[in-house]
């Protein structure tokens, strides 16, 4: 299922839903904006996975999930992907994940509203 991103108040909302919540043991993930450094479209970061060193699920399943926080080459991440084509990637600093991998229901969109809301935030500093 979708994370759903939502930017308010000068920060960046992530929730998640289903079964992905077991899997990721959290609900609910929230960045202040200056923290965010920008969002991308990446497929590939989410085809390659963060499976070295991390754990994921396939067992019963016709695809592979990756959910919840994954030490990814020496880096502290969270993922929540079921579907690598639909992947946004955010790009953090200052806190405890140095990036988001998370699939959105509009990759392209997602990716936008949160550096447009990146580029106000530090517009209006």
């Amino acid at each position: 299922m979708d994370a759903r991103i939502v930017i308010n108040e000068g920060s960046l909302f992530v929730t998640l839903h289903g079964l992905d919540v077991l899997w990721a043991t959290r609900r609910r993930i929230v960045v202040p904006l200056d923290h965010v450094k920008g969002a991308r479209i990446d497929p590939e970061v989410a085809r390659r996975g963060p499976w070295l060193g991390a754990g994921y699920t396939d067992a019963l399943l016709d695809y592979t999930v990756a959910a919840g926080p994954m030490l990814v080459h020496g880096r502290h991440e969270f993922w929540d992907v079921h579907h690598p084509e639909r992947v946004v990637v955010i790009d953090l600093e200052g806190e405890a994940y140095a990036r988001l991998v998370l699939e959105v229901a509009d990759p392209e969109g997602t990716a936008a509203a949160v550096n447009a809301a990146v580029r106000a935030a530090r517009a209006a500093a």
